[in-house]
């Protein structure tokens, strides 16, 4: 479901929209919406990427010690 908002663009961006649209042969809103699920997608995947380093755990580890509490 589709719903309707208004939003303010700079005039540069809005006339690179609308060339951009033109060639593609896509309405503005459609760039938008395609270009928006783009920038979100992007921010979901580096927020969710594991964070690795070459360290490694040199030490021991007992299930023992660890769950009799």
């Amino acid at each position: 479901m589709k719903s309707h908002i208004s939003a303010t663009l700079d005039k540069k961006l809005l006339e690179d929209l609308n060339r951009f649209g033109k060639q593609e042969r896509r309405s503005r809103s459609q760039i938008i919406e395609m270009a928006l699920e783009q920038f979100l997608r992007n921010q979901r995947t580096s927020d969710e990427q594991i964070v690795m380093s070459e360290g490694r755990f040199v030490g021991g580890f007992s299930r023992e010690e660890t769950y009799e509490r």
